[in-house]
Formats: C-alpha cells, sequence, structure tokens
C-alpha cells in the first residue's frame, strides 16, 4: 500500500475483511485488532466522521444487518495474524486469501489450541 501510514493500513485492511465477510454471508462476526485507536475510533462512533474514506466505509459496512463484535486485544495475542502477514509480506498489492493457514502459522495455530484446551 505504499507510503500509507500503518493506521489507514490497518483500517483498509479491516474495510477489505468485512467486504469479503459481508460478499459470503457470514452474518456473525468477531473483530479482534491490536490498533486500539482504531477499535476505539470503531467503538465510539468517530469512524462516521472520519477524514479517512476507509473509517466511514467501515461505520456504513458495520451499521448493515449483522452482529458483529469488535475489540481490542494485545499485539503478543495477535500472533497468528502477525506470522500469516509475514509470511506473505511483499512489493505486491494484491489481496492474499487462504484457505488454510500457511504452514509457518499452523504451529501457532495448534499452540492457541492446546493453551485454551488447558484453560
Amino acid at each position: 500500500l505504499g507510503n500509507n501510514s500503518i493506521f489507514k493500513i490497518e483500517a483498509r485492511a479491516l474495510l477489505e475483511g468485512l467486504l469479503i465477510s459481508w460478499r459470503k454471508s457470514y452474518r456473525q462476526l468477531e473483530v479482534e485488532c491490536d490498533n486500539a485507536l482504531l477499535v476505539n475510533l470503531i467503538l465510539d462512533g468517530g469512524a462516521a466522521d472520519s477524514h479517512l474514506t476507509e473509517m466511514r466505509l467501515i461505520h456504513h459496512l458495520l451499521s448493515r444487518n449483522w452482529k458483529i463484535t469488535v475489540r481490542h486485544i494485545l499485539r503478543s495475542q495477535n500472533t497468528v495474524a502477525d506470522r500469516m502477514a509475514k509470511c506473505m509480506a511483499t512489493n505486491s498489492t494484491k489481496m492474499h486469501w487462504f484457505e488454510e493457514p500457511p504452514q509457518l502459522a499452523r504451529s501457532l495455530i495448534e499452540t492457541d489450541y492446546v493453551l485454551a484446551l488447558n484453560r
């Protein structure tokens, strides 16, 4: 996404995820994001009046007829998404869709699953 700010890139990623989810007819989602500012703007209604087009579009999508929970998580709890992003890090502007997680992320998913079972 070129020289865009991290905030704008993360807002764009969230927007794209919501669009894909809507098109695939998912009507109940839990969204986790490690960007506290982005989550707070969404939860406090600041996205509606944002100067960023992505934020206004996110606000519009969230007002559709579906159930979405948006919550902030710590970056340390976001290791699977971080690993998947690093697996695909290139200079490409193409969107990558995973039907299955890449091999490098599978070990983290399995570890998270085992930890969840033991809680």
